[in-house]
């Protein structure tokens, strides 16, 4: 029979992880990996909320959609406000959905937040602020980031090291609208470094080996990584002076890590023969179904 966890496992087993009451912790969560949880997200967030105590401060992940521009008119009405849903996650929703639940000003890279700190640092990441500029304040207030899911695909400091060293990247003509404090509505464009998923996991070795890693335990049927987002930080920004490359995939099809940033390895023949070869046999069924549809 299929194991069901309640409230009582996951409190358990967030404290076995190492979760602590006061924390100002980060979430990266896939409620998939957890398996199956009895209320399902909210169970999860009403545990995590027991577990850091009203001391304690959680903070989530969640970004909206944006869209190519110059926008449809479709796409201009849909204002962004506060309780726009997130791409980010059945959990995301679930803290926006949340009485207590403050969301940052940012226009596009929004965070949601609940507990001790979350009016303070939600308010001052505005539409001027950087998109990942709220993860660097907390890194100065000692938080604490757990990631949950089968595969820890990076902690989120890695973003505040790339723009704290100044790499770039040639950006995505991007955006969407939002409504101003003013209330008018304006239009908000990427213009912050993202970053290659497949890429910041080769830093989860360096956590574990310089002592980031504060706690690493099963949580429901996931892994919960539990780190210090002050030594993420600190080991991205030393590796990354050294070696700017470090993040980049090692896909030679990969366009974002090949050719988009200025350290980028831009070796056009070698890119564009690996991604045919990667995309040839897609690419040949998609002919032969417009082949197909013509002749049809």
């Amino acid at each position: 029979m299929e194991k069901v966890f309640t409230k009582d496992d996951l409190v358990k087993d967030l404290i076995k992880v190492g979760i602590q009451q006061g924390d100002l912790l980060h979430l990266k969560v896939s409620m998939r990996s957890i398996g199956k949880v009895k209320g399902g997200a909210n169970t999860l967030l009403d545990a995590l909320l027991e577990v850091v105590g009203p001391e304690g401060t959680l903070i989530s992940d969640a970004f909206i959609t944006v869209f190519p521009l110059p926008l449809t008119d479709e796409q201009k009405r849909k204002i962004a406000y506060d309780h726009t849903p997130s791409y980010a996650g059945v959990f995301a929703n679930a803290m926006l959905k949340h009485p207590d639940m403050v969301r940052s000003k940012h226009p596009i890279q929004k965070f949601a937040a609940i507990g001790k700190f979350a009016k303070e640092l939600c308010e001052a990441h505005t539409p001027e602020s950087g998109g990942y500029e709220i993860l660097e304040k907390m890194c100065e207030l000692d938080a604490v980031n757990l990631t949950i899911g089968k595969q820890v695909a990076g902690v989120g400091t890695t973003h505040v090291a790339i723009d704290l060293l100044g790499l770039k990247r040639t950006l995505q003509n991007i955006g969407t609208m939002y409504r101003n404090v003013n209330g008018e509505v304006k239009l908000a464009k990427v213009n912050w470094n993202g970053g290659c998923a497949h890429g910041f996991p080769k830093f989860i070795p360096l956590y574990h080996e310089h002592g980031a890693v504060i706690g690493y335990d099963k949580i429901g049927e996931a892994n919960g990584l539990y780190t210090s987002m002050k030594k993420t930080l600190e080991i991205e920004m030393s590796v990354l002076k050294e070696n700017p490359q470090f993040f980049l995939c090692d896909d030679k099809a990969c366009y974002s890590c090949q050719m988009t940033w200025d350290h980028s390895p831009k070796k056009k023949l070698s890119f564009y023969f690996s991604w045919l070869k990667k995309n040839f046999n897609s690419l040949s069924l998609s002919r032969l179904k417009k082949l197909k549809k013509a002749n049809s």
